[in-house]
């Protein structure tokens, strides 16, 4: 067993660094030369290759991939094609998401063409992998034990900041290669974090990121596997969205079954809009704990359960829903528990959700996230993915005069505030975003206060919003 560590990796990482800037000019980035089995030198050179053809998306990079890589990534291809419920179900949530991307972003035809290399290159194109792996990274504390070595990635030039974690290699027909279980094991922890930051189950997790990378409402339909309906044993199904039924249908529900009293025990008014001077533009975001479902209906709008219940009021903490001639109010709450958390009070086994369950559950529902039982996943890193919003830079100067939404993900928070695309937000609690220091202070409101208004500029008109919501957290767990 060889470990080296110190001067002598960071002689080796400068000697890599010089062999790939020579093989960038000359075009190549192949390992095919042989090497030393037991040069410390020839692994750390080949980290570098490798992280730098990652950051490029070279082709090349999969000739860098020890045998199994291209095994590993043939394998999701074919559960893409052919992977039951239960075969998905059965994997780690990185690998379900994998092959669900998979499925849900390539035609089937062109994916049973695509080799296991083929797939890989695709996985790190579209930064399914491979994300947080920067040009500069270096390797040190290298450990050769015959032929396997292992490594650490460290940020080039910080040296009391956490590594980035274990890189593995083989050593194979006389050359070194990456092999992916450091990449799966960045992935692991990637989504582990998220977990707790979010206090999200593994499914629910894996769901909120599914729709959110695909920026689309993921339905029951996406998970029939291709072959299944190419070769007839099920029946094609539309992958469309799945709307909520027309009002006129509702009505004729509802008018059918007069006795059917619905039952509003489980419902929660979790976060109220109003925008004075504009009630058209009132809403409220209703929860129904049983069945971890979430409604932002505005003002005529069904509750979306199927009750037949009509938002039909909005005033300050309060909504008036209506049932033919029955009229029930539901209050905000602002000292109750979040709301996840009265839902882990009831008991709820979630963490036995599958994907598909996560489907079915908004499958009624207009929009991505509608099925989601905390108020926005108010987290900065989940408020940052569930929109976007861009310096808005006064004419003729340098200075922020506000922030321009480019998406806001419907059911997402930024939605629940009552933002669109191309709105500016020109004021947050009675302040101007004029600044880096003011836009750093709407993200801290959108994840802590309990009370938001907005002064928004839509088109030639202002629009000013005021939201109240139950407490958006507990200390470890989501909103």
């Amino acid at each position: 067993m060889t470990s080296c560590t110190g001067t002598d990796l960071r002689s080796w990482a400068l000697a890599g660094a010089v062999g790939l800037l020579f093989l960038a000019a000359t075009g190549g980035l192949s390992v095919s030369a042989a090497v030393a089995r037991d040069d410390p030198a020839a692994v750390v050179g080949l980290s570098s290759r490798w992280v730098a053809s990652v950051a490029e998306k070279a082709p090349g990079l999969t000739e860098l991939v020890s045998s199994d890589g291209a095994v590993y990534y043939g394998n999701l291809r074919d559960l893409a094609l052919r992977g039951s419920v239960g075969s998905i179900d059965a994997l780690h949530p990185v690998d379900q998401l994998q092959v669900m991307f998979l499925r849900l972003t390539i035609p089937s035809g062109r994916l049973a063409k695509l080799s296991g290399d083929e797939v890989l290159l695709l996985a790190v194109e579209e930064g399914w992998i491979g994300q947080d792996l920067r040009r500069s990274d270096e390797l040190r504390e290298v450990v050769l034990r015959g032929d396997t070595a292992t490594g650490r990635l460290f940020k080039f030039g910080l040296e009391n900041r956490p590594d980035r974690g274990r890189q593995y290699f083989s050593y194979e027909d006389g050359v070194w290669r990456v092999q992916l279980r450091g990449e799966r094991e960045r992935l692991e922890n990637d989504f582990r974090s998220f977990t707790r930051r979010t206090g999200l189950s593994d499914s629910e997790a894996a769901f909120f990121i599914l729709e959110t990378r695909l920026l689309r409402k993921v339905v029951p339909a996406d998970f029939v596997a291709p072959d299944a309906v190419s070769a007839g044993l099920v029946a094609p199904v539309s992958r469309g969205r799945v709307g909520l039924a027309a009002a006129d249908v509702l009505e004729r529900d509802v008018a059918q079954d007069q006795d059917a009293r619905p039952r509003l025990e489980a419902r929660r008014l979790i976060a109220v809009r109003e925008s004075p001077g504009n009630p058209e533009l009132a809403a409220a975001t209703i929860a129904d704990v049983d069945r971890s479902l979430r409604y932002v209906v505005m003002l005529g709008d069904f509750l979306g359960d199927g009750s037949g219940y009509r938002l039909e009021r909005v005033d300050e903490d309060r909504v008036w829903l209506k049932w033919g001639d029955e009229r029930v109010v539901l209050a905000l709450d602002p000292e109750s528990p979040p709301l996840a958390e009265l839902h882990r009070t009831a008991g709820a086994a979630v963490s036995e959700s599958s994907l598909l369950d996560h489907a079915k559950l908004g499958e009624d529902r207009v929009g991505m996230m509608s099925q989601w039982r905390n108020t926005g996943l108010r987290g900065r890193p989940q408020l940052l993915q569930q929109g976007s919003l861009v310096p808005e830079i006064a004419r003729g100067g340098d200075e922020i005069s506000g922030l321009r939404v480019g998406r806001a993900l419907p059911g997402s928070f930024w939605d629940q505030l009552g933002l669109s695309e191309g709105d500016v937000i020109r004021e947050v609690n009675g302040r101007e975003v004029n600044s880096m220091i003011r836009w750093r202070e709407l993200m801290g409101i959108a994840e802590n206060a309990q009370e938001i208004s907005l002064l928004v500029q839509r088109g030639e008109r202002e629009v000013r919003f005021i939201t109240r919501t139950i407490p958006p957290r507990r200390e470890g767990a989501g909103a």
